[in-house]
């Protein structure tokens, strides 16, 4: 599983910083990969409030790190950990940037009604720290974070807030920090890195690989985490089963195929299924390896796509007995 944090403080190594990378390495030492993009120098251009994204499902701005990194990152996410500073009781106008932003995941959601794979079990987590000690200090900054995980289809599942921290490294000395650390953990990460990891793959990780685990993410998240990928894989996903796939209400934008060893983030797979015909090679050593032999389509028209999505369905229908 992936954990991104999103460090909004224009502060490097505050206590927003210290606090988010506190939680971040135990979440690695429990077993979750973990990224930070540090906000405040990602280089992510503001919203332009242009509508642009209610109309067309994507962003205006093609070629800054929002849209060429972040809407990916967000979905390949099992985990958003939103880590701000209180600033005039609410966030960074650093991470309020990046967030903005989001109203296209938002639009995708709600304008386009489609839904992303990991929805269903994706979280949402809070870090703030604010200098005052104010009984409604946090109150903007949660409302904020509530509505921004809604829009990337992350539930809000905790938050660690801490008052009276001001000068730099004060967190480190904060009380209960690490044990409110450990119980975030244990609720929220530990159950997420527990789940049965299987691997899918196909010779490009571009269309019947990428569906599958879409599927089988959607059917069987709470026990499953699903990655795909390819032995050589293409650039971009297959566009008419991208399609396909919305026609159903599922959301494959900013996915992209990944070889073996990145499919899920270095974990080593509990199963792995090659799907194609004559498929000889044993992709990871040591796992459990079942064939689905499903061909390429000949095709990429609608119906076709259609058909395969059915067919891949129907093997979906049986994962959690290969388990038996």
């Amino acid at each position: 599983m992936l954990i991104l944090g999103l460090q909004g403080s224009p502060r490097k190594g505050g206590n927003t910083d210290s606090l988010l990378a506190a939680f971040l390495e135990k979440a690695g030492q429990a077993g979750a990969a973990v990224k930070t993009i540090q906000v405040a120098r990602a280089g992510i251009v503001p919203c332009k409030g242009c509508g642009y994204c209610e109309s067309h499902g994507t962003c205006v701005i093609a070629d800054d790190p929002m849209s060429t990194e972040v809407y990916g990152l967000m979905r390949e996410a099992d985990m958003v950990v939103a880590a701000s500073p209180v600033f005039f009781y609410g966030i960074s106008a650093q991470l309020k940037g990046l967030i903005d932003r989001s109203q296209t995941l938002w639009s995708r959601k709600y304008v386009y009604k489609l839904k992303d794979p990991l929805a269903a079990t994706r979280k949402g987590l809070l870090l703030s720290v604010g200098a005052s000690r104010g009984r409604q200090l946090f109150d903007g900054v949660h409302l904020t974070a509530k509505y921004f995980f809604d829009g990337i289809d992350a539930a809000f599942s905790h938050a660690l807030t801490y008052r009276g921290v001001e000068s730099k490294g004060a967190i480190r000395h904060q009380e209960g920090v690490a044990a409110d650390i450990d119980e975030a953990i244990e609720k929220t990460v530990v159950p997420l890195v527990s789940r049965k990891k299987v691997l899918f793959i196909s010779p490009k990780g571009a269309c019947r690989a990428p569906m599958a685990a879409a599927m089988a993410q959607q059917q069987y998240g709470e026990c499953v985490r699903t990655g795909f990928g390819g032995w050589s894989p293409a650039s971009a996903l297959h566009d008419p089963m991208v399609r396909a796939m919305e026609r159903i209400g599922v959301d494959m934008a900013y996915r992209k195929p990944e070889n073996i060893e990145q499919a899920l983030y270095g974990a080593r797979p509990d199963l792995t299924i090659a799907i194609g015909e004559g498929v000889d090679e044993i992709p990871v050593p040591g796992v459990k390896t079942v064939q689905w032999p499903l061909p390429d389509p000949v095709s990429s028209d609608d119906e076709t796509m259609d058909r395969l999505r059915l067919e891949i369905e129907a093997h979906v229908g049986t994962l959690m007995q290969l388990f038996e």
